[in-house]
């Protein structure tokens, strides 16, 4: 449990938008990969294990749609992807220096093409300059973990 003097206080929403009106200069892609494909406690660790100095938040609207925002600890870096109920593909607008959505997605197909591990089969090796985080054993660490050494 983190002390009250390590919480982090998050920049808001209208900070990331840069005073710019909707979709401030943010790319627009679509993914397959549905959002709430990424919000399961598992999936969030092995995402979090990969996709470093980010938080998500969620905006829901009348019907069940919501958007997934993603956003960067740098202040600079988010992205956003919508849900809407019965669709297969999915509108996504990232912006700044991260592509964030691309990272999600990119952690999501590793956990996914590992068989989704549980948490049992992740680990920690904490050594006196570095920290790795890794699946199975120490010699297959979890890819862009190594932001952790």
């Amino acid at each position: 449990m983190r002390l009250r003097q390590q919480r982090v206080t998050f920049p808001a929403h209208e900070e990331y938008m840069g005073g710019h009106r909707w979709p401030a200069d943010g790319v627009r892609s679509a993914t397959t990969l549905p959002p709430s494909e990424v919000g399961g406690w598992l999936a969030q660790f092995a995402i979090g294990l990969q996709v470093h100095d980010a938080f998500w938040s969620i905006e829901r609207y009348e019907g069940g749609a919501y958007t997934l925002w993603t956003y960067g600890l740098d202040g600079k870096s988010w992205a956003s992807v919508d849900w809407e109920p019965g669709e297969t593909e999915f509108l996504v607008y990232q912006y700044g220096p991260r592509r964030l959505w691309d990272e999600t997605e990119a952690a999501y197909r590793w956990w996914d093409g590992c068989s989704r591990p549980g948490f049992e089969r992740f680990g920690l090796t904490v050594g006196p300059r570095s920290t790795v985080a890794w699946l199975d054993d120490e010699s297959r660490s979890v890819p862009s973990a190594e932001w952790l050494r």
